[in-house]
């Protein structure tokens, strides 16, 4: 049984290790966060700071940063790239056999993929969203619960889709963008913009 290490104890994490724990070929091994001040073993789990990972890179095989922020997600991968990251898929979720999931990334329970979708490296398909045929999504995103990608959206990196979010087909969400919660996306979206509503519109206007 493969051995992982997952960075981050908030309240991803928690669905992270549910995931963990359902996986039939993979065991938790160390649980590492800035909030763990010193390094203890518990339950045959290893409970550490980050300062640390490096010094415990024989105690696992495989690793996931389990953090729902984007920027914080890349800041951590870019502290540690040098390890190896797996790709968690929950058994619960449906995905369409030439799909491709990139490294460090996660599809979370009860989530549906389509044909000819390809999700870029650490990026989160959070519980119960769907991604319709033909989407592309870069890495470093979120695509939070319940939100729906039709046909053909293409997201670059460190984008965060809010839950329910719907996107309509073809459109082009920038790098860095932020949709709100429920939004309904009519229109391509720039870099870094923030979109709420039904349509949605970049907020403040």
């Amino acid at each position: 049984m493969g051995t992982i290490l997952v960075i981050g104890n908030g309240g991803h994490s928690k669905v992270i290790r549910m995931m963990i724990d359902r996986s039939s070929n993979k065991r938790l091994a160390i649980l590492a966060d800035d909030t763990i001040e010193n390094q203890f073993e518990e339950n045959k789990i290893i409970y550490s700071p980050l300062s640390e990972i490096k010094n415990n890179k024989n105690q696992f095989e495989e690793s996931i940063i389990a953090i729902g922020n984007n920027q914080i997600r890349k800041k951590i991968y870019e502290r540690f790239s040098e390890i190896n990251y797996a790709t968690l898929i929950d058994p619960s979720s449906m995905i369409a056999h030439d799909t491709i999931v990139g490294t460090g990334s996660v599809v979370m329970p009860k989530v549906i993929i389509n044909p000819n979708v390809r999700i870029g490296m650490h990026s989160i398909i959070n519980s119960g969203a769907i991604v319709e045929h033909d989407c592309k999504i870069g890495d470093f995103c979120h695509i939070s619960p319940g939100a729906v990608l039709t046909g053909g959206v293409k997201i670059d990196n460190l984008v965060h889709i809010g839950a329910n979010a719907t996107i309509l087909p073809g459109i082009h969400i920038g790098e860095g963008a932020v949709i709100g919660a429920g939004a309904v996306v009519t229109k391509n979206v720039h870099k870094n913009q923030v979109m709420v509503g039904n349509p949605a519109k970049e907020l403040g206007n």
